[in-house]
């Protein structure tokens, strides 16, 4: 240990005082234990089995790390709450205190002159009153995917402000270390002077309210009110109303930010589209909010509207195809359908206006999951992080590409990138655990997904892949016990019964995992929806063959599933079979394992 233990001492306990740990005792004592004995020189007292003793008290004689994952969970969770924390901080410490991944041993970084970081913009939804709650949505989502578009700051997706909303604004940005923080309301005003007996109630006004903090010091930084003009439209005070908190914004953050802000060129959004049109993507975008087969279906049938009375109306054609993106993971149509309206709109959408990034993204989407044209997808991803570089939908999809293509390394730095502008988002997380899965690293695909589901226990998709982990690695008990946990909240689920069959097919039991196969064909719709999964089923059962069938009708049909085909090592069976080569070779695709 060559560097000043007085330093990384002062450290220590400047982070020991510190909101993020001191209201964690598990963490404190985490953190003072590893860095103590790494400034003692005691590695081997920064292993699995000594910290899960020292720290967390753990039984000696009945302590097995690979049972109890408490040690990996809280070391992770560790590291995360290191990381958020030294992304804002007021003055610059002389050492930072690291746990790099993979290791419990910490590093500490000396640091010289701090280099000035995009600082970290938490916008909180916008409070309304009930009757505006669908506007005042639109205006938050709009207003982020605004600031997203530049470089100079980096907001917090809505998924993570949302998650914090509950507490008073200085608290929400101090939870996930933001330098500053957008409080906004939408207030609607009714003006009853001057009336004449008998007159008609004078229309309402409507008004934003903003107030921009600073959440190390809890000074205001800006208040602003943005009134909505008698005769505009709820999509052009959207528009311009969101394109107005961000410039006001960002300069009122402009001794914060890493250069001169810069607006970056405009996509024509509403500009030139008529009021009946613009009206009805707004109802378009309220519908699908909804989260529902019937919002969505509402969404398609308001955009296809909108496209009617506008046909140059860039916006609604990409966000029809988004739509049909939804409608097909709701099953409401077929993936061909999908495909063949989703891209067709987003190449519209592009031919009217080249800056819209939601076009490239959509489009993007369509070549990974109904095309498996990956070179493509990768070029048109990079158009869209060009007009969007923080937008946390960008980075994901091309995290999970990477990771379909078995660049583990691509697919781990995307979703980093997604994960710190959206860091409570569990879906980023999932995604790392599934890559991890996708290059056959088990345990690292074992422990994000039981850190996970520590948090969210009720995420089938998780539990579902948690389970096939397992079944790979050979922990066939767990395993059974993930499956049994899904199956008995919904019997019909048919994906946990296809792992089920192929878990019974690696015990031995082949008989046993034909019949759930076959029951689960008789239930109906997973030779439409899923055949992909039929052919991981199949492979597993060593039915070589009627694997590469399946698999064949779910390239067919542009199924989402077969888009894995490259890296899912439950197709591994099939390695040294010709016709699954051949059917890789039709899309240029490789199989990616040894």
């Amino acid at each position: 240990m060559t560097q000043d233990g007085n330093l990384i001492r002062n450290e220590l306990e400047r982070l020991l005082a510190s909101d993020f740990l001191r209201r964690s005792p598990s963490h404190l004592r985490l953190l003072r234990y590893l860095v103590e004995r790494r400034l003692a020189n005691d590695d081997g007292a920064l292993r699995e089995m000594s910290i899960g003793i020292e720290v967390f008290h753990r039984n000696p004689s009945t302590y097995d790390p690979k049972n109890d994952p408490i040690v990996r969970v809280n070391v992770s969770r560790l590291r995360d709450r290191l990381v958020k924390h030294y992304a804002m901080f007021e003055a610059p410490p002389q050492v930072r205190i690291e746990l790099p991944k993979g290791r419990y041993v910490p590093e500490f970084i000396e640091l010289g002159a701090r280099q000035l970081a995009a600082p970290r913009f938490l916008v909180l939804p916008f409070v309304s009153e009930a009757r505006d709650d669908a506007l005042a949505t639109l205006l938050f989502e709009s207003t982020i995917g605004e600031l997203q578009a530049m470089m100079q700051v980096l907001v917090l997706g809505s998924r993570s402000a949302r998650a914090v909303a509950d507490d008073e604004p200085l608290d929400s940005a101090r939870r996930v270390n933001a330098q500053a923080v957008l409080s906004s309301r939408l207030v609607r005003l009714t003006d009853s002077n001057g009336k004449a007996a008998g007159a008609s109630p004078a229309p309402d006004s409507l008004h934003v309210h903003t107030m921009l903090l600073s959440a190390p010091y809890g000074q205001m930084l800006a208040s602003r009110r943005y009134s909505r003009g008698a005769d505009e439209s709820d999509a052009t005070f959207i528009e311009r109303v969101s394109r107005a908190v961000r410039d006001d914004s960002l300069h009122s953050l402009a001794d914060l930010l890493p250069g001169e802000y810069a607006p970056l060129p405009q996509r024509k959004g509403f500009t030139g589209v008529p009021r009946d049109a613009a009206d009805a993507f707004v109802a378009a975008r309220r519908a699908s909010a909804l989260g529902t087969a019937e919002g969505h279906r509402d969404a398609r049938c308001h955009l296809e509207h909108a496209i009617a009375l506008a046909p140059d109306f860039a916006m609604a054609h990409a966000y029809l195809a988004a739509t049909m993106g939804n409608l097909s993971m709701y099953e409401q149509v077929t993936p061909e359908e999908a495909w063949r309206i989703g891209s067709a709109a987003s190449q519209r959408a592009l031919a009217i206006d080249p800056l819209e990034p939601g076009a490239y993204l959509n489009l993007a989407a369509d070549k990974i999951y109904y095309e498996y044209d990956f070179a493509s997808a990768g070029e048109l991803l990079r158009q869209a992080r060009k007009l969007a570089p923080r937008h946390p939908g960008v980075h994901m999809l091309m995290g999970t590409a990477a990771s379909y293509c078995g660049r583990l390394d691509d697919a781990l730095a995307h979703l980093d990138a997604a994960q710190e502008v959206d860091p409570l988002f569990p879906a980023t997380r999932a995604n790392r655990g599934v890559a991890y899965y996708f290059a056959q690293r088990y345990d690292d695909a074992n422990r994000v997904f039981l850190e996970l589901l520590t948090e969210y226990p009720q995420r089938t998709s998780t539990r579902l892949s948690l389970a096939n982990s397992l079944i790979l690695c050979g922990a066939t008990e767990a395993a059974r016990n993930e499956l049994n946990s899904v199956i008995e909240h919904d019997p019909d689920d048919a994906s946990a019964r296809l792992s089920l069959a192929m878990l019974t097919a690696r015990e031995g039991d082949k008989r046993g995992a034909r019949k759930i196969v076959n029951a689960v064909r008789a239930q109906g719709g997973i030779e439409k929806t899923n055949p992909s999964a039929l052919g991981a089923a199949f492979a597993q059962l060593g039915d070589l063959d009627e694997a590469v069938h399946w698999l064949t009708r779910a390239a067919d049909a542009h199924e989402g599933g077969f888009a894995e085909v490259q890296v899912d090592p439950m197709l591994i069976p099939l390695a040294g079979t010709a016709a699954f080569h051949q059917l890789l070779a039709r899309y240029s695709l490789v199989w990616q394992h040894a």
